[in-house]
């Protein structure tokens, strides 16, 4: 590959990224089969790179699992470790590679009132289907499982439902009926339950068995033979149950949250989403188109004075002996100042280029969240690459949440030297303390995750 091919390549791949990072994601399905809209993973994100989604699976991929009453699990680690136990005791070693959504609501240690289990994707090789959407710079900000996003779009349009002391949601997908039972809102019986037939008849057969009296069902799904449903006792059905797929509406996440809807999602737990992402986005958009345009600017006339060296060469070639001393002291050569600035600053663009700029911005905006949301707002951000300093402005709610942010810095992988450089009150229209922030970074030590901080006694 030729040296100018090079830097066109970077350019792209960064113009990929964060096309995907400023890309409003799209809600998609992931089918039984692994596809998104009737393409494998791969195919989908070569016709889409540099785009985003927040995927829903469906229920044929996943296996559930639900934890016992009273349990000690405190945190979403604990019940991952006893999810992949159970897992690997009923399904054998391939279990212990699945890829796992812990989820927990109600009260914590509280076995009467809480509710604690996991999802299992069992019937995708995730991690090969991430590495296939990296690859063209797809971003998946979400992946959750088919009953969960569905329950979620119910619960602001069905709030009397779920209060109801006994309550079900029947999500069916061709002869594969997911069963949830919901007691005021906690979810306390997840399953799955095969049809005999993706027939109305059929499904009839399996709500009658696992309906209790007094209990109102939600059905909703697709997949189902054609015909005309019947009025099943005590079941409300939303929609058609014989398209070929979801609803979108199915898959989109409402305003609000319901503060009791479990929330598993296979993407890795606890990447709290920030405002301050939009603002390091842009800044980051700005610098790299920056150092393209400058890029390409230098690079243009760099071959333009080469091409006037060569041209004089070939002149010289034609002259007697005693002028080409002449010609050659003339010659916009390699002692050019003018030239040799462009060459800095063409090696300067192409050492901005070569950084790790989603883990240093993903550093960023994780020790952002430091404190109150909204405590920390940035306003500027500047990398020389020669010295390998950056130096980075905001705005902070008070003095004491900018150190805490220098400490979380200070203790990260590939960050040095971390001090403040200024700080001061926030000018007219400002509310806070106007900071400036000084750092020496070691690229190649740089992780994607800042290290987790120690939880105080």
């Amino acid at each position: 590959m030729s040296t100018a091919a090079q830097p066109r390549g970077q350019v792209l791949r960064w113009r990929r990224a964060l096309r995907a990072r400023l890309a409003r994601p799209q809600a998609l399905w992931l089918d039984a089969r692994g596809q998104l809209q009737g393409s494998s993973l791969a195919d989908w994100a070569a016709a889409h790179a540099g785009g985003a989604l927040e995927l829903v699976v469906s229920e044929h991929l996943l296996a559930h699992l639900l934890s016992e009453p009273g349990l000690p699990l405190a945190d979403d680690a604990a019940i991952a470790a006893y999810a992949r136990q159970l897992f690997g005791h009923y399904f054998g070693a391939a279990a212990q590679r699945w890829a796992l959504a812990p989820w927990q609501v109600g009260e914590a240690g509280n076995g009467d009132k809480g509710a604690k289990g996991a999802s299992a994707l069992q019937g995708l090789d995730w991690p090969a289907a991430q590495a296939s959407l990296a690859a063209q710079q797809v971003r998946v900000l979400s992946l959750r499982p088919a009953w969960a996003a569905v329950l979620q779009a119910l619960a602001p349009q069905e709030p009397q439902w779920l209060r109801a002391p006994q309550a079900a949601l029947a999500w069916v997908e061709g002869s594969l009926l997911t069963w949830a039972e919901l007691r005021e809102g906690r979810c306390q019986v997840l399953r799955h339950q095969r049809l005999e037939a993706a027939t109305p008849a059929a499904l009839g057969e399996a709500l009658a068995e696992l309906r209790r009296e007094g209990m109102e069902v939600l059905l909703l799904g697709y997949g189902l033979a054609a015909g005309t449903v019947p009025a099943w006792p005590g079941v409300r059905v939303l929609g058609r149950l014989d398209g070929s797929a979801p609803e979108p509406d199915w898959l989109a996440r409402p305003a609000q949250a319901w503060a009791q809807a479990p929330r598993p999602d296979f993407i890795a737990q606890g990447r709290a989403h920030s405002p301050l992402a939009w603002p390091l986005a842009a800044t980051g958009a700005l610098v790299l188109a920056a150092a393209a345009w400058g890029a390409w600017d230098s690079r243009a006339d760099m071959l333009q004075a080469q091409s006037r060296l060569a041209s004089l060469q070939h002149q010289q070639r034609g002259l007697p002996a005693a002028k080409v001393a002449a010609v050659a002291v003339a010659s916009p050569g390699r002692t050019d100042p003018l030239e040799q600035e462009r060459q800095r600053s063409l090696a300067e663009v192409q050492r901005l280029l070569a950084q790790p700029w989603g883990h240093l911005l993903a550093n960023v905006e994780q020790a952002g969240l430091t404190g109150a949301p909204g405590a920390i707002h940035w306003l500027g951000l500047d990398l020389n690459a020669g010295r390998m300093e950056l130096r980075l402005e905001g705005l902070a709610s008070d003095k004491a949440v900018a150190l805490q942010l220098v400490d979380r810095l200070s203790a990260a992988p590939g960050w040095s030297e971390v001090v403040l450089g200024r700080f001061q009150n926030g000018s007219e229209g400002m509310s806070g303390q106007r900071f400036e922030l000084v750092a020496k970074l070691r690229p190649a030590a740089l992780q994607a995750s800042l290290p987790v901080k120690d939880k105080k006694p």
